[in-house]
């Protein structure tokens, strides 16, 4: 129960201005029961209680975790109709985000579990860093879109890594009115995704590839024999076959056998007759 004062006065709302004086508190933030509207030979009585201000509660309850934690990090507490905006500023801002917004998420998850056991009016809590959800947004507005246009282009559908809920939202939003691409989520959690499917066009295969996997169809392993054997092929074509020729003597006294031209010009000596013959690397012969 928040603090409280009882004040008496010739009239109800003279009672209630008087408690609200000793308070120091606005008639918004303040409780007021009337325990007697007094009469010709008595006097009024009002009870002012304070109300419990959830959103300063948070912020003394989010920037304790933030201590216990050893982050230099504090929370920044902002009130708009039904949310409470939670803003972590500082030097370990990256600490406090967490890798793709993990640490965010968590932080946002014990605010509402926080609000949830003072079982007060029912709050929305957004819990941000040096505008990393907005960033965010961004940055998977413009995959989804260029996903997309992707998805069109090979005829097949795109199925995106695992996300969070808010996450999950951005994307579904992003293609909301798309005419190209619809999309859909599916797995269970923690792993539920995205699945990015085209519009219009016949599938070439029903199963989703994964965003950023190599399409088969275009650069998978079949084609890739192809190209070699079309550059074997290729190769084969350009070199010009020469029929094989016995020991033949040079027009420069020299014995060569392999290849010739078709003007007898000899391209390849023999190999040497007789035993090899071997140089030596020995030191040099001292005197």
């Amino acid at each position: 129960m928040g603090k409280f004062v009882e004040t008496q006065a010739t009239s109800v709302e003279l009672a209630i201005e008087k408690a609200l004086l000793e308070l120091g508190i606005s008639r918004d933030r303040a409780e007021i029961e009337v325990l007697s509207k007094g009469g010709l030979f008595s006097r009024a009585s009002v009870r002012v209680t304070v109300k419990d201000n959830l959103a300063e509660q948070l912020g003394e309850f989010v920037n304790g975790t933030l201590e216990r934690m050893g982050l230099m990090s504090r929370a920044q507490i902002r009130e708009e109709s039904d949310t409470i905006f939670i803003d972590i500023q500082g030097e370990d801002s990256s600490v406090a985000i967490g890798y793709r917004g993990e640490a965010l998420d968590a932080f946002q998850y014990l605010a509402l579990t926080f609000l949830n056991e003072r079982k007060g009016d029912f709050k929305k809590v957004v819990v941000d860093c040096e505008g990393y959800r907005e960033k965010r947004r961004e940055t998977l507005t413009e995959l989804a879109l260029r996903l997309a246009d992707k998805a069109t282009r090979l005829r097949r559908k795109i199925a995106l890594e695992p996300m969070n809920p808010f996450e999950r939202r951005i994307i579904h939003s992003a293609l909301a009115d798309s005419a190209i691409a619809h999309t859909e989520s599916e797995g269970e959690e923690p792993n539920r995704y995205v699945v990015i499917t085209p519009i219009g066009v016949e599938l070439k295969d029903k199963r989703p590839i994964k965003n950023g996997e190599r399409d088969h169809d275009r650069r998978g392993r079949d084609n890739r024999g192809d190209r070699r054997d079309r550059s074997r092929f290729n190769k084969g074509d350009r070199r010009e076959r020469r029929p094989k020729t016995e020991e033949q003597e040079a027009p420069d006294g020299k014995v060569y056998r392999g290849y010739i031209t078709s003007d007898e010009q000899f391209v390849k000596p023999a190999a040497p007759q007789g035993p090899p013959k071997y140089k030596s690397f020995g030191g040099k012969k001292r005197f």
